[in-house]
Formats: C-alpha cells, structure tokens, sequence
C-alpha cells in the first residue's frame, strides 16, 4: 500500500508540517554523519602524520618498522604507500 499522494492544492497543513518535520530530521541525521566522517578523516590525517618515514632510514619515525609500517599502510588511500 502507499502513502496518499497531495498535491499542491490538495495538501493540508498537518501534512505539509509533517512533511517538513521529516525533510528537517533527514538533514540533522546528513548533518552528524558528515561531521563524524569529517572527525574520522582528520584521525586518520593525524595518525599519517605521526608515521611517518624516518629522514636517513628505512623505518617508521615512530614504531620503528620497516617502513611503511603496518599502520601507514592500513592507514594509506593508496593501494601500495611508498612515502
């Protein structure tokens, strides 16, 4: 079954407020996942920042592995990292 279609001139108020009370829920949800993969994109950043290729070596600045090191390439958007 499916939901009575309005037109604009066969619309009613509790209706038309329904409607935008459900358009309005839509978007606050849009909101907070856009700001949880926008947290989760800098925590990632961060992360790449702090694994990072030492300057005269082969290893990870910070766990001391080969470099890349597990968590750069868990961490890499690219298939294979070789920074």
């Amino acid at each position: 079954m499916t939901a009575k279609r309005y037109t604009a001139s066969s619309i009613t108020d509790d209706a038309l407020d329904a409607l935008y009370g459900n358009a309005s829920k839509g978007w606050r949800r849009g909101d907070r996942w856009k700001k949880r993969a926008l947290a989760a994109e800098a925590a990632v950043e961060r992360a790449l920042r702090i694994h990072t290729r030492g300057r005269r070596t082969n290893t990870c600045n910070d766990c001391g592995q080969e470099w890349p090191c597990e968590a750069a390439r868990a961490l890499s958007t690219e298939e294979t990292s070789t920074k």
